[in-house]
């Protein structure tokens, strides 16, 4: 469920806008993205 082990979508992760890496990856829900918010920020 997580996308924080594909490399190329943890670089997009980092370097795009949460709008910009949701466009992107529309299969990626917020409640993902936010849950990997909170994920990276403990990392």
């Amino acid at each position: 469920m997580s996308f924080l082990a594909d490399t190329q979508k943890l670089h997009d992760f980092v370097t795009l806008s949460k709008s910009d890496f949701l466009s992107r990856y529309p299969q990626v829900s917020e409640q993902q993205y936010d849950y990997a918010i909170a994920v990276y920020n403990l990392i």
